[in-house]
This record gives C-alpha cells, sequence and structure tokens, in this order.
C-alpha cells in the first residue's frame, strides 16, 4: 500500500554513513639506488665539472663490474669524442657494436667518428645502416649530411639536413649546416632562410652569423652583412 504524504514526511531517513578520516599511508622507504646507478651519476657529475678526465675512470670502474651497462658505455665514449681522443672512443663504441649491433646510438656515435678520422666508407656504412632499420632517424640524417658535406656533395648533403628537420624542427645544428650546405650550392635565399631559422633558435651562434653575413653579402645587403660581421664578433668576444 503507498504511504501517506505524511506517512512518508514522517518516516526517518537512513543515516549518512559517517565518513573515517583516512588512515594514513604507510611510509614508502626511499629506493636506494644500486651500485652501478651510483658510478654513473657521479661519473656524470665528474663529466660535466672542470675536470672531465677524472670522470674516464669512474666509468671504466663501472664497465669492469658491469660490462654490459650500455648508457656508462655511451657516456664514456661521448665523453672520449669531447676529449678530442677519438680513436679510443671508436674502440669503446666498437666493443659495443659487437654485442648489440642494431643499437643505433652507437651506430651513429661511431658513424661521426668514422667520418672526423677521415674513414667515409665506414662512416657512410654506419649512417646509412641506421636509416635503413629508422628512416625518420633525425640524428642519423643529420651526420650522414655533415658527411657528404665533407665529401663536397653539397646538394646530397641539404637533402639529409632537411629530411633531418622534418624530424627535429627545433634543431639549429641542423639549420646552420642546412644554410651552409645551400649557400655552397648556391641557393643562396634558401641558405638565408635557413640561417636565419638557426638564429631564431640560438641567437648566440656566432658562426651562424658570420655565415650569413657571407650569405648577404652574396645576395648584394652589404649594410645588413656588416651587422651580422659585427654581432659574430661580439659572440667570440663574449
Amino acid at each position: 500500500m503507498t504511504p501517506s504524504p505524511d506517512e512518508s514526511s514522517s518516516r526517518v531517513a537512513p543515516a549518512e554513513p559517517v565518513s573515517q578520516p583516512p588512515a594514513e599511508a604507510a611510509s614508502t622507504p626511499a629506493r636506494i639506488p644500486a651500485p652501478g646507478e651510483r658510478l654513473l651519476e657521479r661519473a656524470d657529475a665528474l663529466a660535466a665539472g672542470p675536470r672531465p678526465t677524472d670522470a674516464v675512470a669512474v666509468y671504466r670502474e663501472l664497465l669492469a663490474a658491469e660490462p654490459t651497462h650500455t648508457d656508462a658505455r655511451l657516456h664514456l665514449a661521448r665523453l672520449l669524442v669531447l676529449l678530442d681522443e677519438r680513436e679510443e672512443a671508436l674502440r669503446v663504441v666498437s666493443d659495443a657494436l659487437r654485442h648489440e649491433p642494431d643499437q643505433t646510438e652507437f651506430l651513429v656515435l661511431r658513424g661521426g667518428i668514422y667520418a672526423h678520422l677521415r674513414l667515409y666508407d665506414e662512416a657512410d656504412g654506419d649512417l646509412r645502416r641506421v636509416l635503413r632499420l629508422y628512416p625518420s632517424h633525425a640524428p642519423a640524417h643529420l651526420e650522414l649530411g655533415r658527411l657528404l658535406r665533407w665529401r663536397g656533395l653539397v646538394a646530397d648533403a641539404a637533402s639529409h639536413f632537411q629530411r633531418s628537420l622534418e624530424f627535429q624542427p627545433e634543431n639549429a645544428r641542423a639549420c646552420y649546416y642546412l644554410g651552409d650546405a645551400l649557400n655552397q650550392a648556391g641557393d643562396l635565399v634558401g641558405a638565408r632562410g635557413a640561417l636565419e631559422r638557426a638564429l631564431q633558435l640560438d641567437p648566440h651562434d656566432g658562426k651562424a652569423h658570420h655565415l650569413l653575413g657571407r650569405v648577404l653579402d652574396r645576395l648584394g645587403r652589404p649594410e645588413e652583412a656588416r651587422e651580422m660581421y659585427q654581432r659574430s664578433r661580439e659572440l667570440a668576444g663574449a
């Protein structure tokens, strides 16, 4: 039987459940880094400090304990390149690639080292291997462009710099190299655009200012060229 409105209003509504204060979350103990992590952090800190050569021994200590530690091997190789010890860096990278032949970061790094050592065929092989595996690999396109530029193939180099920028459009370095290649190829308007983009991304690049000055000179804009040369000198003296 349907209750009357009076009966309905006189019924007591069920009590709302009383909310209890949340129990305090159990404190999670801080994770203790593994010994390898601590060594890598220490080596990286040394590499970024005023005496980066001190990091080499720490990276090697870590690799002696963990020979397959990819980050330690990669960071060591990059540091050796910065220290102009490219032949030793080449040994470190080649050893890694014996175990991981398709590791793209090692292949790109070795390609760049080979190119610097003027082992152009070896460099070409490594970089094209990366692009067969990953056609959109921007760093491989950039390094292959640099290699082709060194070999005097500036049109092919420009094509790879453009491909690199398709996948990493904010890369000032790639814009600079593209501007340089286009300048050498005689595409002055394209070179100017690439270098202006490079300076938008990195206004403190003195080399880009100087090269843009040369391009503007070739375009018959001497006043603008002088401004670029002046800015380049200011940055060199900063």
